[in-house]
């Protein structure tokens, strides 16, 4: 490991600001071992720009130039397929009015049971003991 790190390859390629590179110049007269890597650095970037070059496939170009329609194809069915799936979803879980079917002949009879039938409709619902200061 160098003790420049980046700053070896920045030199390299000749991006440091002068003083950064006053710096690495001074650190590379007294450590062998990053004038090492620095060599090693060097080699390598021979090595590459060595290479022969490379024709790319045919109509690399002009597929690299045309516009891309798919990707927005693809997000425009992505977002209607979750779309559909939220209403489903919201559709299935919207709370729904409980469906209550009183039978009203049972309440029409429960009722009539507990009425009083002296016609008071207080009668049924007072105390048994009832105190001496009330009146009905």
């Amino acid at each position: 490991m160098s003790h420049l790190d980046d700053l070896l390859s920045a030199y390299v390629d000749g991006e440091l600001t002068p003083g950064e590179e006053q710096r690495v110049r001074a650190h590379l007269d007294t450590c062998p071992e990053c004038r090492r890597e620095l060599q090693f650095i060097g080699e390598g970037r021979s090595l590459v720009r060595g290479l022969p070059p490379v024709d790319p496939p045919f109509g690399f170009y002009e597929r690299l130039l045309r516009p891309q329609r798919r990707w927005a194809r693809a997000a425009v069915g992505a977002l209607a397929a979750g779309a559909a799936a939220s209403v489903a979803l919201m559709a299935g879980a919207a709370p729904h009015e409980p469906r209550v079917r009183p039978n009203v002949a049972q309440l029409v009879d429960a009722h009539t049971a507990s009425a009083s039938t002296s016609g008071d409709p207080l009668s049924g619902i007072t105390p048994a003991a009832v105190p001496v200061s009330f009146r009905r």
